[in-house]
């Protein structure tokens, strides 16, 4: 009765502030307290369970349940697609059924929900920052793929409509330039590539400030461009700046200080700076097997260390460290005919070639 429907909509307020608030179990109990309630009445509203059912999807995304989430986001899809008028609502559940499919790398499937989002959204809306945002997956999809001109004329449209519609001062017209950057590098266009990953970084630092960690990643991937046309003082440069805002951000210990380091000693090793390029690998599978989360990193650290030591002529060390290489990739469950596996057997056979005719 009415005090049911009180308790609900209760129920559902609190919960949406919970979620809110990033307390996701509690919200859980309470949206599911308001699902319930609304499939007990004669004549529930489908607009507020429809609602309910799209957020607790949302909140299992959070909870890294993908299985859960794509229960909820279909119930949802069901409901609004029965309601009158309603392309929008139904564009929003596709947009999030679209997201999950490409999690688990169903990319075809993904592309289908994207772009019928899209034909939704845009029969009701013209350009926006949501109509942008599905633009911009689609293309993310499409370079996946290795549909390049495709995405590339996505990213195009994505970014012109954000600058439209948010300015060019925003974290989405940032990211979308670093697609750009992406999609530009795997055409070989390392010029295009290269002012759309400054671009990007550009736009962060005004928006974030010298010292964000979002900024830090920009300045990786316009090292990664310095590297591959072969400059490698300037990628050391933006390596170093990015290190710099990693370690005022997340201390010594993290992850991420361990990955950067892992590429200044790519670097190190290019220029023949062994000694520091040992430096840099040491203190990265220091942090990497510490924190235990990433064996493919320590894996290609023992495997970078082996080669520091197989280019000094000590191949004993040289072909432990590759074992221990070996060791990992498996455990990280890469296949022995992954290309770095593969690499990394070929070097424990060489080592094992020359001790055995010393």
């Amino acid at each position: 009765g009415a005090e049911s429907e009180h308790w609900a909509e209760v129920a559902y307020d609190l919960g949406i502030a919970k979620f809110e608030a990033g307390f996701y179990d509690d919200a859980v109990i309470l949206l599911d307290k308001f699902v319930l309630i609304q499939k007990s009445l004669e004549t529930n509203d489908p607009e507020s369970l429809s609602n309910a059912l799209l957020n607790l999807g949302k909140i299992y995304l959070k909870k890294r349940s993908v299985d859960n989430a794509m229960v909820h986001f279909d119930e949802a899809l069901g409901i609004r697609k029965k309601m009158s008028k309603n392309e929008i609502g139904v564009s929003e559940v596709l947009f999030q059924i679209g997201g999950v499919r490409e999690s688990k790398k169903q990319y075809l499937e993904s592309l289908v929900c994207y772009e019928e989002s899209l034909k939704l959204r845009l029969s009701v809306h013209g350009e926006d920052e949501d109509t942008a945002d599905i633009i911009s997956r689609i293309g993310e999809v499409r370079r996946i793929r290795g549909q390049y001109d495709l995405a590339l004329e996505n990213f195009t449209l994505a970014l012109d409509m954000y600058k439209n519609t948010v300015g060019e001062a925003h974290l989405s017209v940032a990211s979308t330039y670093h697609s750009l950057g992406y999609v530009c590098d795997a055409k070989n266009d390392m010029e295009k590539a290269m002012q759309n990953h400054k671009e990007g970084l550009s736009v962060r630092k005004i928006i974030l400030g010298g010292d964000h960690v979002k900024v830090a990643a920009s300045l990786d991937d316009v090292a990664g461009m310095y590297q591959k046309t072969n400059e490698q003082k300037k990628a050391l440069k933006c390596l170093r700046e990015a290190l710099r805002i990693r370690k005022v951000q997340l201390g010594n210990d993290d992850i991420e200080i361990g990955k950067t380091l892992f590429g200044m000693g790519i670097i190190f090793a290019a220029i023949n700076d062994n000694k520091k390029a040992m430096e840099c690998y040491n203190a990265s599978f220091e942090i990497s097997s510490h924190d235990g989360s990433n064996p493919k990193l320590e894996a290609q650290t023992l495997h970078q260390i082996g080669c520091v030591q197989a280019a000094s002529c000590n191949y004993r060390e040289a072909l432990q460290n590759w074992r221990l290489a070996l060791s990992k990739y498996r455990e990280g469950g890469m296949r022995d005919d992954h290309y770095m596996v593969a690499c990394t057997l070929g070097n424990i056979e060489m080592a094992e070639n020359v001790l055995n005719s010393s």
